[in-house]
């Protein structure tokens, strides 16, 4: 990696990488030189040099009556970031905190097309919590029960994830069945979808939810809402049917 492009990514600009790294190979010089030096205009050196003294890169001596402009040892840089990063750890508690009080408003993310469902499904998976389902499996759309198929059920069980689901109506789609499996840790209930109609797919996982919509003659669509306080009022409500059913 250029010296230059190394500066860039801790934080100077383009000139002041330049400015810094010339007055590195000419040690003690006059403005005029260093701007020649850097390739840069005069005026433009002067507009920046305020900067690189703040940031301890430049210092400046003068001798008779000439101001010479000399580089500080680029170890001060290191020792500069480590001391930021010092202080950043000490804030991030404080920090945590902040983000723990904006998680009481609900986070809502929308996707659509199958695309976005899938992306739904690895959420889920991703977040290794116990799974809840709600679930009507009646029109499944045929992608998307290709796709519970061969990669969410398989995922799920190869994970160790383990899920109760609520069937509103049949069990079966035309690739797969849902039933009771001990080895495929899932457990199964079944209501009556004259009753309780589910026209839906929703799961319950840590402080998550996510609704799907995925039925053939519909545009698929799904919603993940992130939320402690939704998540436990929806897990209770889910309990409370189970126990029923």
């Amino acid at each position: 990696m250029k010296n230059q492009e190394l500066l860039a990514q801790i934080g100077l600009s383009e000139a002041e990488a330049s400015i810094y790294l010339a007055a590195l190979e000419l040690g003690e010089s006059l403005p005029k030189h260093l701007a020649e030096k850097a390739q840069i205009k005069r005026p433009t050196l002067y507009k920046i040099l305020p900067d690189l003294f703040a940031k301890g890169l430049l210092t400046q001596t003068i001798k008779g009556k000439r101001r010479y402009l000399v580089a500080e040892d680029p170890e001060l840089l290191i020792e500069k970031k480590q001391s930021e990063l010092k202080m950043l750890e000490e804030k991030i508690p404080e920090l945590q905190l902040l983000l723990r009080t904006a998680r009481i408003r609900p986070q809502i993310i929308f996707y659509e097309g199958l695309e976005g469902l899938k992306k739904i499904y690895i959420d889920n998976l991703r977040a290794k919590k116990p799974i809840l389902e709600f679930v009507g499996l009646e029109k499944i759309h045929p992608e998307v029960d290709l796709y519970v198929k061969n990669y969410y059920i398989p995922q799920r069980t190869n994970r160790r994830i383990p899920i109760k689901i609520i069937i509103s109506g049949e069990t079966a789609t035309e690739r797969f069945k849902l039933k009771t499996d001990p080895y495929a840790l899932r457990e199964v209930k079944i209501i009556n979808k004259e009753k309780f109609p589910i026209p839906l797919d929703s799961y319950i996982y840590g402080d998550n939810i996510s609704f799907l919509v995925y039925r053939s003659d519909s545009e698929p669509i799904g919603v993940i809402i992130r939320s402690k306080e939704i998540a436990t009022t929806l897990r209770s409500l889910f309990e409370l049917i189970w126990q029923k059913a």
